[in-house]
């Protein structure tokens, strides 16, 4: 009996564990995709739903499948913060008015190419973690695991939220993210545990260029830096668009 009581208590700690990483980690994406990409700035419902898809996805293979996606989540998501920082969608903005009058140059992929790639990206690193979210709620009775699953998400949405208001940077959602997932994964093969920590690495490295910087600063909504022209002068951007610009 108390082994099944310590099995119990185990399960639900760990449903509760990745469904506070799925929420958590869907929020970060749309908070730093909308910061990397100009095209998602102002339409992160489109990563939504692509998270939605994701999550139906990862369930419904985790219920027809004993090949679990969850030790995946960490390399898909390392793999695709690295190539969203390497491919820079951003936009140029030529004179001194706001963007809205401004002389507009988007830089990187064009927007017929980034926007598929990113909703398949998104869909495929939320049913990683979906995946794991599926096969923990299907070890208890359903009312118990609705109830931890209410619970994880919850806390997954509070803390991005209470780190939002802090202003914390994207290194420490990565961090956070990263630690979770190789504790919900140490169960694996050594060989994936080894994978899954080197893939955190990677995401943490490339997390932690981007949120260090003397000119550089996250609000609870935005990404926000400014850059000193060598006249004198202050371009500001948000999201990486410049909307203000002071010259002398």
């Amino acid at each position: 009996m108390l082994t099944a009581c310590a099995r119990s208590g185990d399960a639900r700690s760990r449903l509760a564990l990745t469904a506070f990483l799925l929420l958590f980690v869907e929020l970060a994406l749309i908070r730093w995709l909308g910061a990397n990409i100009i095209y998602l700035a102002y339409f992160s419902n489109f990563v939504l739903v692509g998270t939605f898809l994701g999550i139906g996805l990862g369930f419904l293979w985790a219920s027809r499948s004993e090949l679990t996606l969850f030790p995946l989540a960490p390399p898909l998501l390392a793999i695709f913060v690295a190539a969203v920082t390497l491919l820079d969608v951003s936009i140029e903005v030529g004179g001194r008015d706001l963007i809205f009058f401004a002389d507009q140059r988007p830089v990187g992929p064009p927007r017929w190419v980034m926007l598929p790639i990113v909703f398949v990206a998104v869909a495929a690193c939320v049913a990683a973690i979906a995946d794991g979210v599926a096969r923990n709620f299907s070890r208890l009775e359903p009312l118990e695991a609705y109830r931890w699953d209410l619970v994880g998400s919850i806390l997954g949405v509070l803390g991005f939220s209470a780190l939002s208001f802090l202003g914390s940077p994207p290194i420490v959602w990565g961090a956070i993210a990263g630690v979770l997932m190789i504790g919900l994964s140490w169960q694996s093969g050594r060989t994936v545990r080894l994978a899954g920590a080197a893939a955190v690495l990677l995401l943490v490295v490339v997390l932690g260029i981007e949120s260090f910087g003397s000119s550089r600063a996250w609000s609870p909504y935005y990404a926000l830096s400014w850059d000193e022209r060598p006249s004198g002068g202050i371009v500001m951007k948000i999201n990486d668009v410049a909307t203000w610009d002071q010259s002398p």
